[in-house]
């Protein structure tokens, strides 16, 4: 069996080998990019050097444009005198070599012959990385990409800014970076955490995902999760409250003030810069968890809700509505979270990320899918991978089918595709976000790439050996067993009561005394 993740949609393997020389031709319709991935990264591996050739010949890998296979797809021929990868674009020809690859991981120099005809089930497959409660450097996302690439995975969506960080640098509003990206402790310890990405080093990485026919996608989210930018900048609350960037996990009830013009401008001038950096077409505007205790004491927010005649959840979807359209009128589409499930103002071009689980909210997606909106599955009964696997095991996640039923035919292309989620809170480095990933991001890539009919779980886990190995090589940590992400239901037991001290940090005593403190100066005020 050879041993890929995710597995080919059709492979015929035949008899004999094509053993790899010292020196390889390549020749036919390559890009410098191609060539590149080949003489640096694909057979370096193996200790094989490349050799530019003008036309085929024997020992040669060659490569042949041809508009008939399908987008993002490979056909991949290996037989006694060499390799003939066909490709309708570059990036169908780099998915072949990361399936070569990792046929090079199974069998060295000495390659089987066959045939692979493949392509993608889903044209979005992402990864989602949560750099706002833990910083990663520019190295461990590079890490990230490089695992993406073997996976075939091509979107990575970074989430930016939090209640707890602000990670990228704003020109207009230095505070966000200089104040609004440390901490000065994390729950009950007592060392300082901060970071953030300057603008050379967001085009570092994005230079970088290119190479391997990644788009990156920033997340702002708002108007929840924004306590690191009111630190700085406090007329961005409901009533100007001097706040430190968040020092605990858990939901804030200080927001983003959706009745005040300076909070639009605000917003506004940010996306302004993060369009600038961010070339691939998408902006993600998070819309999770805004807590509306201070809207419904603000002024501000309830003149503004008597104005539009809505409710505070109303109000949430008139602010996210408003600053879609700025951002599409600027020709990038917009993701948000699908949180809020009144639809009063939001338009139907606003895709969602769908997390929240449940026959009501996917009753709610598959309407909203019915009647025009597009979404992508992030189901955080599957893929969301900072849970532990007593929460969703391998087989769980690979289990999972990312299209809802209840979709009418002519909509099934509404679902874009997956994305997986690590969230930061008690992932702290890439040791824990190897254990936490691996092997569930497997599962999940190959539900993004192959043909639900296609895929068995048994069959699946004897495929795991030498994608683990490569993840544990380029990680340097170990990823967890596969009979540790089934946990029995003693082991998941005692995981889930270590888990749940996570409320410890949530600080839900704080905000009652808070909530309790505005409410009184608000009646004071009036």
């Amino acid at each position: 069996m050879l041993k890929l993740i995710p597995k080919p949609q059709k492979i015929e393997q035949k008899d004999g080998v094509f053993v790899l020389e010292d020196e390889i031709n390549v020749a036919g319709d390559i890009s410098s990019n191609i060539l590149m991935q080949l003489k640096n990264t694909l057979l370096p591996s193996v200790g094989t050097v490349v050799k530019p050739q003008a036309e085929y010949t024997t020992n040669s890998m060659f490569f042949i444009l041809d508009s008939s296979i399908k987008t993002e797809g490979y056909h991949l021929i290996i037989k006694e005198d060499g390799i003939t990868i066909k490709a309708s674009e570059d990036s169908g020809f780099f998915y072949s070599l990361m399936t070569l690859y990792q046929l090079l991981m199974n069998n060295g120099r000495k390659l089987p012959h066959l045939v692979i005809e493949d392509y993608p089930r889903f044209s979005y497959r992402s990864f989602m990385l949560d750099v706002g409660r833990y910083f990663y450097s520019v190295q461990d996302v590079k890490h990230f990409i490089d695992i993406m690439a073997l996976l075939k995975l091509n979107v990575l969506h970074i989430h930016l800014t939090e209640d707890q960080g602000w990670r990228i640098e704003i020109d207009k509003y230095p505070l966000l970076t200089k104040q609004g990206s440390m901490r000065s402790h994390t729950n009950f310890n007592h060392k300082p955490h901060g970071g953030f990405y300057t603008k050379s080093a967001i085009k570092e990485i994005i230079e970088y995902a290119h190479a391997s026919y990644i788009k990156v996608i920033p997340e702002i989210d708002m108007p929840g999760h924004m306590q690191a930018a009111i630190s700085c900048y406090k007329y961005l609350s409901c009533f100007d409250r001097k706040l430190e960037v968040a020092t605990h996990w858990g939901v804030k009830h200080d927001i983003l003030c959706a009745g005040k013009e300076t909070t639009y401008e605000f917003v506004k001038d940010v996306l302004t810069e993060v369009m600038e950096m961010f070339p691939d077409g998408y902006i993600h505007l998070g819309g999770d968890e805004a807590v509306k205790t201070r809207w419904n004491l603000c002024p501000h927010c309830k003149k503004k809700m008597a104005e539009l005649n809505v409710t505070a959840d109303e109000l949430q979807s008139f602010f996210m509505n408003e600053i879609a359209e700025f951002v599409m009128s600027k020709g990038y589409k917009v993701i948000i979270w699908n949180e809020n499930t009144n639809d009063k103002f939001l338009s139907k071009d606003v895709i969602w990320n769908y997390y929240m689980g449940g026959k009501k909210f996917d009753k709610v997606m598959v309407d909203e899918i019915n009647n025009g909106r597009k979404c992508i599955n992030v189901s955080s009964e599957a893929y969301y991978f900072d849970l532990p696997y007593h929460d969703i095991s391998l087989k769980q996640a690979y289990n999972y089918e990312p299209v809802f039923e209840g979709i009418d035919k002519d909509k099934a292309d509404s679902v874009l595709g997956v994305e997986c989620d690590l969230w930061t809170e008690y992932v702290e480095d890439m040791k824990v976000a190897t254990r936490k990933l691996f092997p569930r991001m497997f599962a999940m890539a190959e539900s993004s790439w192959l043909e639900p009919s296609k895929k068995n779980y048994d069959e699946f886990v004897n495929r795991l050996e030498i994608p683990v190995n490569i993840v544990e090589s380029m990680t340097g940590f170990k990823t967890t067993s596969v009979k540790d992400a089934n946990p029995k239901k003693s082991k998941a037991f005692f995981e889930k009561m270590w888990f749940e001290r996570r409320q410890l940090h949530w600080q839900g005593l704080h905000n009652l005394f808070d909530n309790a403190n505005v409410k009184m100066k608000a009646k004071k005020s009036k």
